[in-house]
């Protein structure tokens, strides 16, 4: 085990000789943990359990999303996500995040060991990846972080139940946006774990919530103070909001924009960003959220910054309107290089 995209038979042996050794392990999610980190944290701790059943697995988020709290309520998990370790650990497995930055500031202090640290994760590498753990599962390639635990398991030869099924498939529904950013490798695992038992439409349903009076409000001041941005021919939206930036990103992206970016600053020492594309803008420019924009803007406010291509953020302390005006100078400036390469290549 270790280094990037580990596979093999010599992985196998060392993961199960990992878990079978520990017997209290902490499953470390990032913060305000989505329903594709949660769903693989439980996944994994039981799959801890299979391999070494008087083991004690603990499941530990700075602050869960509220989304990820509807599925663990639907598919009734017996394993809680606390705020806190409630005792010590002798391995520690970092799932969906390869960044200390995005495990919050309760958690960064928890994941000081690389020896006793394993992550498994879909983002892009973070640079500093080896300080944080020297055992690495990183697939890039993959769609969600549940889409490598079901690989994992069936490495390892261990059979998915249906309630972890329907966990599995949640995930994957949730960072696909319901399989709109999905090959054929995604969906025919997600064939795999119907098969397995997982209930399509009961996952479908878990998803599904109206957003409550605050958030929509947060939505509604978004629009409200949005600056528009032509560039080339996309539209660039930016707006300011200090609460639900993220679903403020999704909702200028349904309202017509083609990049959405949204900053906030929640506490005078607190500085995020959230942003979001179309396939068509990625597609077409090959610009990609996560390395292109968000990446750098963490430099500019004192943080760090990641994701994916179509959705993309960054944390930090400092800098809120120099970062928001400088992602505009990002997607212009590459924008603009791939016009200028294009037509160079057209001549």
């Amino acid at each position: 085990m270790g280094g990037e995209a580990a596979s093999g038979d010599e992985e196998k042996v060392s993961l199960k000789a990992f878990l079978k050794d520990s017997d209290n392990l902490l499953i470390l999610g990032h913060q305000n943990a989505d329903p594709d980190a949660v769903c693989s944290m439980v996944a994994f701790a039981r799959l801890y359990k299979k391999i070494n059943p008087d083991g004690t697995p603990q499941l530990v988020a700075d602050d869960i999303s509220r989304l990820s709290n509807q599925v663990l309520e639907v598919f009734e998990s017996t394993l809680k996500v606390t705020a806190a370790p409630e005792s010590n650990h002798d391995f520690l497995v970092l799932l969906d995040t390869n960044s200390w930055f995005q495990l919050g500031p309760a958690m960064q202090q928890i994941a000081k060991n690389p020896d006793k640290t394993l992550v498994i994760d879909h983002h892009e590498r973070n640079p500093e990846i080896d300080q944080i753990a020297v055992h690495q599962i990183i697939h890039c390639d993959k769609s969600s972080t549940c889409e490598i635990m079901v690989k994992i398991y069936s490495d390892l030869g261990i059979q998915i139940d249906a309630n972890t099924a329907n966990l599995l498939l949640t995930g994957m529904i949730f960072d696909t946006r319901r399989f709109l950013y999905a090959g054929k490798e995604t969906l025919s695992i997600a064939i795999d774990l119907i098969e397995a038992g997982a209930d399509y439409n009961k996952c479908l349903r878990s998803l599904q919530t109206k957003p409550d009076r605050s958030e929509r409000i947060a939505r509604l001041k978004a629009a409200g103070r949005v600056n528009v941005h032509l560039i080339g021919d996309w539209i660039i939206a930016t707006s300011r909001i200090n609460a639900f930036e993220a679903s403020a990103c999704r909702g200028l992206i349904e309202l017509g924009a083609d990049v959405a970016i949204v900053g906030g600053s929640p506490s005078k020492k607190v500085v995020r960003f959230s942003s979001r594309s179309t396939r068509d803008f990625f597609e077409k420019t090959g610009i990609s959220l996560g390395s292109d924009v968000m990446k750098p803007l963490g430099q500019i406010i004192d943080g760090e910054g990641g994701g994916h291509a179509n959705a993309a953020g960054a944390n930090g302390t400092m800098n809120l309107e120099k970062a928001l005006v400088h992602s505009i100078e990002l997607i212009k400036v590459a924008v603009e290089g791939k016009h200028s390469t294009d037509e160079e290549s057209s001549s």
